[in-house]
């Protein structure tokens, strides 16, 4: 389901525009708490804001937004009169216009030339720095070749060496269930790798695709995909269908009894007739082009309110963060293949109501903290935790001065009233500070030494007690599902009281928490992620089997998925796989992988409790 957000300002909505002071004033019923916090989650997960991917107008909405609750709550702006920690982000390579020209050329019939147009006729694809050609251009049909196992290979006897082959998307019979391909479903044929894998193999240096009839039938629907849609390195150019067209009606195919191809949906026709190839060299033709691609650069901030300290204390600091971005129309990250919106509403709508939250209730209080509170939503922790990487290499206040950070990440899931904190174990007096904490909230708490994959994890890597305050991973994790009306809001503003009563005591302490690294960590056992692996594939390896109940499972990953990275280091070997896989043992990782078409990524927890048996 979509969640739109109303126009109207309903009742829950005028309690929350209005200032900390009256809140300050008087008790409040819990039912005001369950309506701010319900319409934090509800306005952060709406379409309206895109899915608040960093470099996209949806989360500037988000800041703004964000903003204006620390201005309404009183909290003190950085020391550049905003609340804004500035950084960029990297959104990946993008086609150089300047440098990028395509045509195709005839020099048997005085010269016929084809001047294409960038984004609107053609778009190269920027996984690489670019590439220069002027070759002949050779017509594969599918560019499909299935010798082994179906006896149908479009590369059979043809000459493509040195050549730029011309395919198209997907595969044969898409719309027949009694298709060799698998019927409808989709086979590992028409995945691009293996259209790449072929066309190397083959000889060629390059491949210029157009879409299927089957899947755009009509010109509006033949798009030209985002230019780091497939992730190739090898030079890879999309081509619309009626420039395609086009050349056909200039220099048509030919079919073995002499029948003329003018149109590509007349090859489709016949190929899925017959399943017989059509493929051939455009007799005359040559494509003569170059791209060269640029790093795509966005700035994306971290909004960071301050509420000052009092008492001997306060020059200590404790950090409340979570994140506020998401996946935006999905892509990398996403657990699906489909460009929907990724509203991201327990990933982390919750955790960052849960941060406005508490910024109101200390804020409201008659007496200031004990120490200092840092409020800190955080961006783009959906591509590496960067905004929290960036926070400690540009710390607003010195990390030797921050006695603690708390973290909320996914609070809208609480089942059987299990809240889970990772990273317990961090500091030793954690474990009865918890216990303290939930004497009248009936949670049940595990206390886990492991440490998941958050924003919490750079201030641990610089020795700073953290607790990440989680309610567990969903079926909707990373998919458009994560929308407002699956989250428990009253759980999670459980999770949100019982954490007040967390950061009571870590303010009240009279020493700051006492910081224990990895070796007061549960001790966990060598896993794997479960799977077997077929020989290694273009720039990867390939999932040919997943176990029941395994890592790999949990962690959504399909057969054929194509394993590119694992943590910071490329792969396309399977013993480098399990290398890394045994020196990220106990950790959390995240890996990078392919699937058909899509880059996606997920972080991947490698501990297992000491009741499970992960021997895959």
């Amino acid at each position: 389901m979509r969640t739109a957000f109303p126009m109207t300002i309903t009742a829950c909505a005028w309690t929350l525009l209005i200032g900390s002071s009256m809140w300050a004033q008087q008790a409040e019923p819990q039912s005001a708490a369950l309506d701010r916090v319900t319409y934090d989650i509800k306005y952060l997960a709406s379409d309206e804001l895109g899915g608040r991917k960093p470099g996209t107008d949806g989360i500037e909405v988000a800041a703004k937004f964000i903003e204006d609750r620390y201005k309404q709550i009183g909290l003190q702006t950085l020391d550049n009169g905003t609340y804004r920690q500035e950084f960029e982000v990297r959104q990946g390579l993008t086609v150089d216009g300047e440098q990028t020209t395509l045509k195709l050329v005839n020099s048997d019939a005085n010269e016929m030339t084809m001047e294409l147009e960038l984004n609107k006729d053609y778009l190269p694809q920027a996984k690489r720095s670019g590439f220069e050609f002027d070759t002949d251009l050779v017509f594969v049909g599918y560019g499909i070749n299935a010798e082994k196992d179906l006896n149908y290979n479009e590369y059979h006897g043809l000459d493509v060496e040195g050549k730029i082959v011309v395919m198209i998307r997907r595969e044969p019979q898409q719309d027949n269930p009694e298709s060799v391909f698998d019927g409808k479903e989709v086979s590992s044929h028409s995945y691009i790798q293996s259209k790449v894998l072929a066309a190397r193999n083959a000889g060629a240096i390059g491949l210029i695709m157009v879409n299927d009839g089957f899947s755009a039938p009509t010109d509006d629907k033949d798009v030209l995909e985002d230019t780091n849609r497939f992730g190739s390195t090898f030079p890879f150019i999309q081509l619309k269908r009626r420039v395609l067209d086009e050349l056909l009606a200039k220099s048509p195919l030919t079919d073995a009894d002499g029948s003329k191809f003018k149109q590509l949906a007349d090859i489709e026709k016949r190929i899925d007739e017959t399943l017989s190839p059509v493929s051939q060299k455009f007799e005359g033709w040559k494509v003569v082009g170059s791209s060269k691609a640029k790093e795509q650069l966005s700035r994306t901030s971290n909004i960071i309110g301050i509420m000052e300290g009092e008492g001997p204390l306060a020059d200590e600091t404790i950090v409340i963060g979570g994140h506020y971005d998401h996946l935006g129309m999905g892509g990398a990250g996403s657990r699906t293949d489909r460009r929907e919106i990724h509203n991201g509403a327990d990933d982390n709508a919750t955790g960052t109501a849960a941060v406005l939250e508490l910024a109101r209730r200390f804020a409201a209080r008659e007496k200031k903290p004990a120490r200092r509170l840092l409020f800190v939503c955080f961006s783009a922790e959906e591509m590496g935790l960067l905004g929290a990487f960036h926070y400690v290499k540009e710390p607003i206040i010195d990390l030797n001065k921050t006695a603690a950070m708390v973290n909320f990440d996914m609070i809208g899931w609480l089942r059987d009233n299990k809240v889970t904190i990772f990273n317990a174990t961090s500091a030793e007096e954690f474990d009865a500070l918890l216990d303290r904490a939930n004497i009248d909230m009936g949670l049940d708490v595990e206390k886990s030494g492991g440490f998941g994959g958050s924003d919490h994890l750079p201030f641990f890597q610089n020795s700073i007690p953290v607790m990440f305050v989680h309610t567990g991973l969903t079926s909707t994790y990373h998919t458009p599902e994560d929308d407002f009306e699956t989250i428990d809001c009253a759980g999670a503003l459980k999770v949100i009281d019982f954490s007040e009563k967390v950061l009571d005591e870590l303010v009240a302490m009279e020493k700051r928490p006492t910081f224990q690294g990895t070796g007061a960590a549960r001790r966990t056992r060598l896993v794997r992620l479960g799977i077997s692996m077929e020989d290694e594939v273009e720039n990867g390896v390939e999932i040919s089997r997943i176990l029941e109940g395994s890592i790999a499972e949990k962690a959504g990953f399909k057969v054929g998925d194509v394993i590119t990275e694992v943590g910071v280091e490329k792969t396309d070997k399977r013993r480098e796989v399990n290398r890394l896989i045994r020196a990220n043992n106990g950790k959390s990782v995240m890996i990078k992988f392919r699937r058909g078409e899509d880059q996606m990524e997920t972080m991947v927890e490698l501990k297992q409790d000491d009741d499970e048996d992960n021997n895959g």
